[in-house]
């Protein structure tokens, strides 16, 4: 389907656009009209490239799961696109991000899977753990079960299905049991090693592919129209 993009000169003018925004929100995908919005500065491009695919894989898993019975839950929903970026960006370039992790997994203060079903709170601290959870829950699903499990699950959430009857199904367990799981897995250092990683676009080929293919074409013309707006913006200043 058709989708635009609306790019603000920042995430300040961004913010003032919006209704009740989130005071960490640099970005957002309004997936039921197919509309983008994004703030991104002169000196922020690469980090607008990369928002703007997180953003794109919003709408394309939106658009391939879409049921009138519920909504994806958000920590499936934001793991995929933060997962789908190739590379953790936000917590390479934010310490202070890591350390709130950090801080939640040693004092045993991590949010609930079944918390994160819901859309993740305004407190900025409270949505950096959320955003960490959501990409660790994904990324393990995927590390452990495939990517055919996963489409499977958007598919069983496309039909209607509820978060624990959809878990079940593809995976055996329910959220309290996903949440079990995922927790004896998780150790501070290998949190933060994830969080150091750098890695290409490679984690899940076959699942990038089938979330990734309009968006890296998309992302790449949306690259394209963010320079030539910040090259016109400057000249128009000159």
């Amino acid at each position: 389907n058709s989708l635009k993009i609306y790019v603000y000169a920042s995430s300040n003018d961004l913010q003032g656009a919006m209704i009740f925004p989130m005071e960490w929100t640099g970005g957002a995908a309004f997936t039921e009209f197919g509309i983008i919005a994004i703030g991104i500065s002169p000196g922020q491009i690469d980090w607008g490239k990369r928002a703007l695919v997180h953003e794109l894989t919003h709408l394309i898993v939106h658009q391939a799961s879409f049921s009138p019975y519920g909504e994806l839950p958000a920590w499936l929903d934001e793991g995929l696109a933060m997962n789908n970026e190739g590379v953790l960006n936000l917590f390479q370039d934010d310490p202070y991000l890591q350390s709130w992790l950090k801080k939640a997994i040693t004092e045993d203060k991590l949010i609930s899977v079944r918390s994160l079903c819901s859309p993740f709170s305004a407190e900025a601290e409270k949505a950096y753990i959320s955003y960490a959870e959501s990409y660790s829950l994904v990324k393990y699903l995927l590390d452990n079960y495939g990517q055919e499990e996963m489409l499977n699950l958007l598919i069983l959430f496309k039909q209607g299905n509820t978060y624990d009857e959809a878990l079940s199904q593809v995976y055996g367990f329910d959220i309290e049991g996903f949440d079990a799981r995922w927790r004896e897995t998780l150790t501070t250092s290998d949190v933060i090693a994830t969080l150091n990683q750098v890695q290409g676009w490679q984690s899940h080929p076959a699942l990038i592919a089938v979330l990734s293919a309009l968006a890296t074409s998309l992302a790449l013309a949306g690259a394209l129209a963010i320079e030539e707006w910040t090259w016109q913006r400057s000249n128009s200043k000159s």
